[in-house]
Order: structure tokens, then C-alpha cells, then sequence
């Protein structure tokens, strides 16, 4: 009896000294890659399909992403007979949604419109949604926006609330005038 509590505790203790043996780990390397942009061209469009691993950059201020991103004069350039159109409209997908820009033929931004699912709430709506509806879950948003120029002037986010078997539908208009903030609410049970 007593050999084997002997050969057991030196076989635990063999294992003790295994596990903590050092390993040094070789060097990480992280690349970047610039084309964050891809494009899908058929006869009359040209559609650019966002990486979304680009650290979600273009779901966050897609308006910015593009203006540091594409240059739409170049490609105007580079287009055979865009003389022959007055606006181009260009569309950028990604995986939680789209930015549609509508441009002249100067090459100058006339409008956008922009559609994503789940995006994250800015942190003010997050809160008003979370103290005026104690005890919902979100279970999904919509976020639509528009606008003229590089600006927006209409945006809104629909949200969808799950308790239990209940559901519930508000929209939040960022910004409004009103303090609760919700332009509508419909309930779904």
C-alpha cells in the first residue's frame, strides 16, 4: 500500500513539473490590408461590397468611410461616357446593410441613403430605450437614414422589444424635440 501511494504521488508530482514548463512563443505579426473596398461592375452599375472586417468602420459613420475611401471624380474619370448621364448613383454593401450616394456628373455628393440591422444604439438612445422599458430585451433594430450633401437630415431607429410572449415595436428619432424621444410605439402581442 504504502508503494502505491508513493508511485502516486510521484507520478502527480511528475506531472506538476510538466505542466509548468515555459513556452516561448515566436513573434505575432498583424498586416493591413488598404482594400477595404471591393467592386462588382455589371453593364449599366457598379456596386462596391465593404469588408466588414474593417474594424466595422463603415457600419459606424458609413458617410465618412466613404469620403476617406473612394474617390468618385477618379472614377468618373475613368468611366467611358459618363458624359451621356446626370447622376450616378454608386451603392456600398456590407453584411448589416447599404449606403446608396447619388452623384452629379460633376463628381460632386447630392444625396445618400442609408439602411443597416443591428447597428449599435448610440449610448443616449440605449439608455432612454432601457429606462422606459424595464424588463423588454431588444431583440433587433433598424437603423434609416437621409440625407442631402454629406449631412443627414432624417434618420430614425426601429427597435423591436421581446417579453416573454410579448413583443413591442418603437421608433426613436434621435435628437427630437419631444424628452421621451419615441415617435411611435405599436405593440405586437
Amino acid at each position: 500500500m504504502k508503494t502505491m501511494l508513493l508511485f502516486v504521488i510521484l507520478l502527480l508530482s511528475m506531472g506538476a513539473m510538466q505542466a509548468q514548463e515555459v513556452i516561448q512563443l515566436g513573434e505575432a505579426r498583424i498586416s493591413y490590408n488598404p482594400d477595404a473596398i471591393v467592386v462588382d461592375s455589371d453593364l449599366n452599375s457598379l456596386s462596391f461590397t465593404v469588408k466588414e472586417k474593417y474594424n466595422g468602420e463603415f457600419s459606424k459613420n458609413p458617410i465618412q468611410f466613404m469620403k476617406q475611401n473612394f474617390d468618385f471624380k477618379g472614377l468618373l474619370s475613368s468611366l467611358e461616357g459618363s458624359d451621356d448621364f446626370y447622376e450616378f448613383l454608386v451603392t456600398f454593401k456590407s453584411k448589416k446593410g447599404y449606403l446608396e450616394a447619388t452623384y452629379n456628373i460633376e463628381g460632386e455628393l447630392v444625396n445618400t441613403y442609408q439602411k443597416f440591422s443591428n447597428k449599435t444604439l448610440p449610448l443616449d438612445i440605449r439608455r432612454q430605450v432601457y429606462t422606459q422599458n424595464q424588463g423588454w430585451t431588444m431583440v433587433s433594430n433598424k437603423y434609416v437614414a437621409s440625407g442631402r450633401f454629406d449631412r443627414i437630415d432624417k434618420e430614425f431607429y426601429k427597435i423591436k422589444l421581446a417579453n416573454n410572449n410579448k413583443l413591442k415595436n418603437i421608433k426613436v428619432v434621435p435628437g427630437s424635440t419631444s424628452d421621451a424621444g419615441l415617435a411611435s410605439v405599436k405593440l405586437n402581442i
